[in-house]
């Protein structure tokens, strides 16, 4: 069975763009039923809020949904699969893993080496598993270097595409023989899986971008008003109300500043991690 083991739904929300995900749970539900997974992990930011909805739409649809949730430990993000309950964010990963064991389910080191540093890095340790494939790792440097350190540590490596929209689901999944989540996790625990992955395109990325922004537009407004500086909220401002113009000519504009930006990151990532590291 193919299983996707990370995505997010509207249920996700961020502090500056206030929709992180932008589909409901059915949507992405219905969307992985139509990729030919067998399981989908629901893994909202800190919050188990669309699990009821999620399960509902998985009886509908025919497909096994696994409850989990992202969880921002003080030390970087750790993904649960299998938790029924929310765990609450700025704990230290010790933390918790052991409320994730808690609760019969397994802790995953997502995008440990991200160029954000949202990862967990050396403290992935701590974890029953690592993500070496993150389909929002863009720079691929991370992604690499993270492979790496699971080989080094002798850790279960698994894939994942952390979905944010329908477009991304099924970039990176795991293949499991296990038919339930009971057996998904334990699959997981003894690293008996093989993963496939393959890298979202810098169009599809832009479009989320410009998707989220478009929907979280008043929140963005409203968060640049009272925390930006004259100068940063008139040039915020003015780049935020280009989003309105999409579909369109802006869209050649776009696309330009999504490659620049592809890049950008890509050097980035180079200098600060090192693809040897």
């Amino acid at each position: 069975m193919k299983v996707e083991l990370h995505s997010h739904t509207h249920y996700s929300r961020g502090t500056k763009v206030f929709y992180d995900g932008v589909e409901s749970p059915e949507a992405m539900i219905k969307k992985a039923t139509e990729l030919g997974l067998g399981a989908l992990a629901i893994t909202d930011h800190n919050t188990v809020l669309g699990h009821k909805e999620a399960m509902a739409a998985g009886k509908k649809h025919g497909i096994l949904v696994i409850p989990g949730e992202e969880v921002s430990s003080s030390d970087g993000h750790t993904l649960a699969i299998g938790v029924q309950e929310a765990i609450r964010p700025g704990l230290s990963v010790f933390e918790t893993v052991d409320l994730i064991h808690a609760q019969g389910a397994v802790a995953i080191a997502v995008h440990p080496f991200d160029i954000k540093h949202d990862g967990l890095r050396e403290n992935a340790r701590a974890c029953d598993a690592i993500e070496i494939f993150n389909g929002n790792n863009v720079d691929r440097i991370s992604n690499i270097r993270a492979r790496n350190f699971a080989s080094r540590n002798k850790m279960t490596m698994v894939a994942g595409s952390d979905a944010h929209t329908t477009a991304m689901l099924g970039l990176g999944t795991i293949n499991t023989d296990a038919m339930d989540v009971d057996g998904i996790i334990k699959s997981i625990r003894k690293g008996d899986i093989s993963y496939d992955y393959s890298y979202p395109s810098v169009k599809l990325l832009k479009d989320f971008a410009v998707t989220r922004l478009k929907m979280s537009y008043d929140h963005t407004w409203n968060y640049m008003e009272e925390n930006y500086s004259p100068m940063r909220k008139f040039l915020g401002k003015k780049m935020l109300g280009l989003v309105k113009k999409s579909p369109g000519r802006i869209d050649n504009f776009f696309d330009v500043l999504a490659y620049t930006a592809f890049a950008c990151t890509v050097t980035y990532s180079f200098w600060r991690n090192g693809i040897m590291k």
